[in-house]
Parts: structure tokens; sequence; C-alpha cells
């Protein structure tokens, strides 16, 4: 009997995030803070990584890893402040956003086939 990897085996075999601009890898830690909160994921720009809590069931882990790969689209659509966590005045039509997200998020698809499969339970 063959025994399938976890969500989160498969998250660590892949590895990383391919975006064209950048590559993004991907690690697990416990505890994850930031700015003194702790939280399920973050990713760093700075470093070029995606991290999610280690103790994280499937549930919680897949909405998470698409939530921090939402970040990295949205950032390349130009919707980043400095501050991640700053208010910026965005002024803009739904049509604009939801083109940009779909362009960006067919962009993830193209690039990274493997992890699109994994999130969306394909494989």
């Amino acid at each position: 009997m063959t025994r399938s990897k976890s969500l989160k085996q498969k998250i660590k075999d892949i590895g990383e995030v391919s975006y064209g601009w950048g590559t993004f890898s991907i690690r697990f830690q416990k505890k994850i803070t930031l700015h003194g909160d702790e939280c399920l994921g973050l990713t760093d720009f700075d470093k070029m990584e995606i991290v999610l809590e280690d103790s994280s069931e499937d549930k919680v882990l897949r909405p998470t890893l698409l939530h921090e790969i939402w970040h990295i689209i949205f950032s390349t659509m130009g919707l980043r402040a400095d501050d991640e966590d700053a208010t910026v005045e965005l002024k803009t039509t739904n049509e604009f956003v939801v083109e940009s997200a779909t362009r960006g998020l067919l962009l993830f698809q193209r690039l990274n086939p493997e992890l699109w499969s994994v999130i969306f339970d394909e494989q």
C-alpha cells in the first residue's frame, strides 16, 4: 500500500515559487512573528522567501500558502507599499483589479504547474 505524501511534504519537495522576476524559497518555521504578533505565514521580499507555520494542518496550510502567493502577485501588479502594513489609498476600478488578478494567477499557474496542482489538490 502506497502512502501519499502530506501537503506539507509536497510543498517542501517543491521548495519554491517562481514569479518570473524572482524566485521565492518556501520554508517552514515554528512560531512566526511579525511586529510582535504571531502569524501563520509571511512573505519576506528582502529575503525572497515565504515562511509557513510548521505546525499548520492542511486545512490551514493550503489557504495560508495561497494567501502568501497573493502577496507576490499583488506586489507584481504594483499594489505594495514600502511597509506592507501601511494603508495606501488606492484608486482603481473593479475591472482593473479583476483583470490584473486574473493575469497574475494565470502567470503563477504557468510558472509553477506542480505547486498549482498541489494547492488546488489535482494530484
